[in-house]
């Protein structure tokens, strides 16, 4: 494997794999695709609908296609000046990558960057950001994850643990690969009570069930039915209302540097993406911290932001 990955192991029987062929085989029989390079160390995949979203919308939060830098600035705020100040410096196990939108920032710093996803994702991430000997890929469950304990410099998951199927345990397992004296990275959705009165909450329980592809048409012909509603006023009561009655997503100044060529693919995507995912879950600033310190890790900073809560924290050396 590429040298960004630690040895694989095979995560029934924590034996080394070894190659034959187009397999990764255990010495207890198991057996795992590596398909256009890529491991596919996974049983079950509830992410299917974000593997399609990511093939479908491969380029649409890159930076270098977007000419901004919004995701630069997203994944900024998380590290914080201390981190952001040694960015290349740190081998990175980066999980959740989708297409690869802060794994386009972190390889353009240098860095040696493992990204991991539980989809198909994965191969839009390599279309855009092949496979070298700095940045390895794999498709993998979070809570499956095929390595051992402790590996990583920094672990960073931004925009995942609220659609894995228990956040606390994502928490622990996302804790387990760093290192002493490494960090942990993460975002998580908040309480919400707009959520609650949204017609979105109604919708998504049938389309996460529809095919993809089929969610994705009606999405898309919701959304441009909505949007001349949207486009008739600007007035923050109007729109709020706008955005309880209708289940779609719609960018108008929510992000100033967007351009105005952007906005419908980002709002198209983003609908796609709030109404298809299998899990959402909330958590407080509190419950974040309290599932860092269970995982035995040391918090710097957990507080609102971003799309919800942000927290830094350090495994200490003993």
């Amino acid at each position: 494997m590429k040298n960004s990955f630690p040895q694989l192991l095979c995560i029934r029987h924590s034996q080394l794999f070894f190659s034959e062929g187009n397999k990764l085989i255990c010495s207890s029989g198991c057996s795992h695709p590596v398909r256009d390079g890529i491991p596919r160390i996974i049983d079950s995949n509830y992410a299917v609908a974000f593997g399609f979203q990511w093939n479908r919308f491969q380029k649409t939060q890159l930076d270098s296609y977007t000419k901004t830098n919004i995701s630069r600035k997203r994944l900024s705020e998380a590290l914080g000046g201390e981190l952001l100040s040694q960015i290349g410096t740190f081998t990175y196990l980066e999980i959740g990558c989708g297409a690869g939108r802060f794994t386009e920032v972190l390889l353009e710093y240098g860095s040696n960057v493992a990204s991991v996803d539980m989809s198909d994702a994965v191969d839009a991430n390599a279309r855009n950001f092949p496979i070298t000997d700095s940045h390895s890929i794999l498709q993998a469950d979070v809570l499956k994850l095929p390595f051992q304990v402790n590996n990583f410099d920094l672990v960073l998951c931004l925009g995942v643990i609220q659609h894995t199927p228990n956040p606390e345990n994502t928490i622990f397992a996302l804790a387990q690969q760093v290192k002493p004296g490494g960090w942990l990275v993460i975002d998580h959705y908040t309480k919400s009570f707009a959520w609650n009165l949204r017609s979105a909450r109604y919708i998504r329980p049938v389309l996460k069930r529809l095919p993809p592809a089929l969610a994705l048409r009606f999405v898309e012909r919701t959304y441009f039915i909505s949007k001349p509603f949207f486009l008739f006023s600007r007035n923050r009561v109007y729109r709020k209302l706008l955005n309880i009655l209708l289940p779609v997503v719609f960018f108008d100044k929510e992000i100033p540097e967007l351009g105005s060529e952007f906005k419908d693919e980002w709002s198209i995507l983003d609908s796609f993406d709030s109404l298809t995912d299998w899990y959402k879950h909330r958590r407080s600033s509190a419950q974040i911290r309290k599932a860092l310190e269970n995982s035995g890790l040391t918090v710097e900073m957990c507080q609102y932001g971003g799309n919800g809560v942000i927290a830094r924290a350090h495994r200490d050396i003993i």
